[in-house]
Parts: C-alpha cells; structure tokens; sequence
C-alpha cells in the first residue's frame, strides 16, 4: 500500500508540474494593441503627424507666433525669417499663424463630418440589416443610386444652397459619406446575425433592439472604426476641396484650401503660399490614412498574433 501510495503522489505532482509549465500568462490587451499597430514605423510616422497637427489646433492661440487676422501691408510677400517663419502673405499676414489655426478647421470639420455621417449611415445600415427583404432592397437600392452620384457634384450643389460655413460644409460633405457606411454595415449585420448566439437570442424572446445593441453592434464596431478613421482624411480632402472653390469658410477665415487658392496667382513668385498649405492638407490626410492601417492590422484576430 505504501508503494502504490508513493506512485501515485509522484503521478499527481507531475500532472501538476504539465499544467504549470502549460499555463499561459495573462495578456494585457492595450499592449497587444500597441504592439500590432506600431509594427510598421510608417504607421507610427502618421500617428506622430496626426498628435502633432492635433496638438497645434487644439493650442493655435498660444503657439501660432502671430494673430492669423492682422493685416501689416508694410510686410506683403515677406519672405521667410526668424520673425515670420514660412513668411506673410498678399496682405502681410503670417503664413505659419495662419496654417497653424487652420489645422484647428480641418480637424474640426473632419471629425465632426465623420461622426455625424457614421451615426446616420451606422442607424439605417442596422434597420436594413435588420429588416424585411423589402426594407433591404429599398434602403440598398437607394443607397446604390445615391453612390453613383459624383460626391463633388452633391457637395457643390449643397454648398451653394447651404451657404458658407463649418455648419454647410459639414452638411454636405457628411450626406456624401453615410452611404458607405450603410453598405459597411449591412454587410456586417448580415454575417453577424447568422451565428448561433444570435440565433439563440431571438429564440429566447429578445427584442431586435436589444440583440442588435447587445450583439450585433459590438461585433461591428472594429471595421466601422478602421472605415471613420480613414474617412476623416477624405473629410479634410473635401472641406480643402470646397474652400477651395470658394465654398468654405468666409473669409478671412484662416482655411487650407482658401489659402491654396488665394496663393495660386502667385505661384511663379512665391510658390510657397501655396505649397504649405497643400503640405498641410497632404500631411494630415496621410496621417490619417496611416492611422487607418495600424488600427486596421491591429484590430484584425489575423494579425495580432501573440505578445511575446
């Protein structure tokens, strides 16, 4: 008795000693994260730019070196110094002062076109998933109707009627947008709901509105967050696009594509009071496009990988 005893203590304690060696450490998430979505330095140059541009709009009033509204016509087309940085303009007004405010409008713009545009796409892309097969063919039918309208050609006609402003700029440039996220949408829904949770939640008596909250809406959201990230660098594009045109903002609002243009009849001269604001518009949708990927890669289960 005493052998078998002896035995079968050495066999648990090395059943034991298997389940320790096997045992995973516990993974921290947001590392997970980071690692996957700074794994290319390309992604990690377009998140710097983006923080950057971020930053100078959010605190434009204390590091711009100048007000970007002061007219000084003893200073016109100055070139750049210690004093004026990228120079002053037509009107002696400060080049970099004025790029530096209009980071503010361009990320302004870009967010809140792309929220108001994902909550309206998001909203109707869930009742068509949703919905009866009528529902689905109406709503999608529209929606491909709609897309195949230039979006230049709707955001010009909104504007005219809108007027100038962040308030009509915003308008038009979102009703070109939400249409991509009702076919985003759909699609996901349609996957979705077929899974057996989903299943075994309307046999359960469940509500739609709540398995598409509690179910439905969660298992979207990474697809959805790559696509909005990526559209406010298509967001800052048509607000460059529209002040361009001289759609935008009035002036003397301190806006991207107003200053482009305004500098375009004197590219032969001083073709940097177009250039820098092209430069700007060019680094922030690049930033955004990078930020795009690293959360695309990152929130993808094929790429993660494992946390070494």
């Amino acid at each position: 008795m005493a052998k078998e005893y002896s035995l079968k203590n050495i066999k648990i304690d090395h059943e034991y000693d298997v389940h320790q060696e096997l045992a995973l450490p516990p993974v921290n998430e947001f590392k997970r994260f980071a690692k996957v979505f700074f794994r290319r330095p390309i992604v990690g140059v377009g998140f710097a730019i983006v923080v950057l541009l971020l930053i100078a709009g959010i605190f434009a009033d204390q590091i711009a070196p100048h007000d970007p509204y002061l007219i000084n016509l003893f200073n016109t087309f100055d070139a750049p110094s210690a004093r004026y940085p990228l120079g002053t303009d037509a009107i002696g007004r400060c080049l970099l002062s004025r790029i530096i405010h209009g980071t503010r409008l361009a990320l302004l713009t870009g967010v809140s076109t792309v929220f108001i545009s994902a909550t309206i796409g998001i909203t109707i892309g869930l009742v068509a998933g949703f919905g009866g097969r009528v529902a689905q063919e109406v709503v999608m039918r529209l929606t491909d109707a709609w897309i195949s309208i230039p979006a230049i050609i709707i955001m010009m006609l909104l504007g005219a009627v809108l007027g100038r402003g962040i308030g009509g700029m915003t308008i038009a440039i979102g009703v070109t947008m939400f249409p991509a996220y009702i076919r985003l949408v759909f699609g996901q829904v349609l996957t979705v709901k077929q899974n057996d949770y989903i299943m075994a939640s309307m046999a359960m008596g469940d509500s739609k509105v709540r398995i598409v909250l509690r179910h439905v809406l969660p298992n979207c959201l990474a697809p959805i967050i790559v696509v909005m990230t990526m559209m406010m660098g298509g967001a800052v594009m048509a607000e460059a696009g529209l002040s361009f045109i001289g759609l935008g903002m009035d002036p003397p609002t301190p806006a991207w594509g107003t200053m482009t243009n305004d500098g375009r009849q004197w590219l032969a001269s001083y073709p940097h009071l177009s250039l820098a604001p092209g430069a700007a518009i060019v680094l922030l949708v690049f930033g955004f496009n990078m930020v795009g990927d690293g959360i695309r890669d990152a929130l993808d289960p094929k790429m993660r990988g494992t946390l070494n």
